[in-house]
C-alpha cells in the first residue's frame, strides 16, 4: 500500500524530510504523553534510524499524516499480531491538528485498510486515562475499553491509567452500514 487517501488527510511513506518535524513530535511532552519518566531525546538520526527499522517488520506498515495540501501533521503505524488476526495501531499528531479531526480521519483509514484488505478480526490501541482527546475519537470511531493497567504510566509528574481499547471486524462494519465479504472466524 502506498497512500491512502481521506477528506482531510492521506497516509503516505515517510520520505528523508520528514524525520526532523517526527522528531520534534516525538520529544514534544504534549504529544508524545505516554510516558514521561524520562525526558526525550529523539533526533531526526535516532527517528529515521527506528522508522527503517520498523519498516523492515513483516506486517507492519509507518505512515506519514499529511493534509491534502502537503502539510506533515504526524505519523501513523500499525503491527499486525499474530499476523492476519490482529493488530495494534499508533498515532501523533501535531498540536496544531488536535481537535480538526486529521489524527480520528487517520485512524478510520487504517482500520477500513486492516480490515477489508488485510483481513483483521480485532485492531487496538494504547492510551493514557488522562487523554480524553484520543478516548473520545477512539470511541466515536468504534473503539471500547478492553483493559487498564493501573498507575503504569507517568504523566505531568503523576502516575495514570494506560488503557487499551479495541474494535472487532464485526463492530468496524456494522456501525458503517457495511456488509462484510470474509467468513465469519471457524465459519
Amino acid at each position: 500500500m502506498d497512500t491512502l487517501t481521506g477528506k482531510l488527510v492521506k497516509l503516505r511513506p515517510i520520505r528523508e524530510s520528514d524525520y526532523e518535524f517526527l522528531a520534534a513530535l516525538k520529544n514534544d511532552l504534549r504529544t508524545q504523553a505516554w510516558n514521561q519518566r524520562l525526558p526525550p531525546s529523539f533526533t531526526a538520526a535516532t527517528m529515521k534510524e527506528r522508522y527503517e527499522r520498523s519498516m523492515k517488520r513483516p506486517n507492519t506498515g509507518v505512515f506519514a499524516i499529511e493534509t491534502l495540501d502537503g502539510n506533515l501533521v504526524g505519523t501513523m503505524e500499525y503491527r499486525e499480531g499474530p499476523p492476519r488476526l490482529s493488530a495494534t495501531i499508533g498515532t501523533i499528531v501535531a498540536m496544531e491538528y488536535w481537535g480538526k479531526g486529521h489524527g480520528q480521519e487517520a485512524i478510520a483509514l487504517v482500520l477500513r485498510f486492516l480490515f477489508q484488505e488485510r483481513g483483521l478480526q480485532v485492531v487496538g490501541l494504547w492510551t493514557t486515562s488522562g487523554n480524553v482527546r484520543a478516548m473520545r475519537a477512539a470511541e466515536k470511531l468504534g473503539f471500547r475499553l478492553g483493559a487498564r493497567l493501573r498507575e503504569n504510566s507517568v504523566v505531568d509528574g503523576r502516575p495514570v491509567d494506560s488503557l487499551y481499547m479495541d474494535i472487532l471486524r464485526e463492530e468496524f462494519y456494522s456501525s458503517r452500514g457495511m456488509e462484510d465479504t470474509l467468513p465469519a472466524l471457524g465459519a
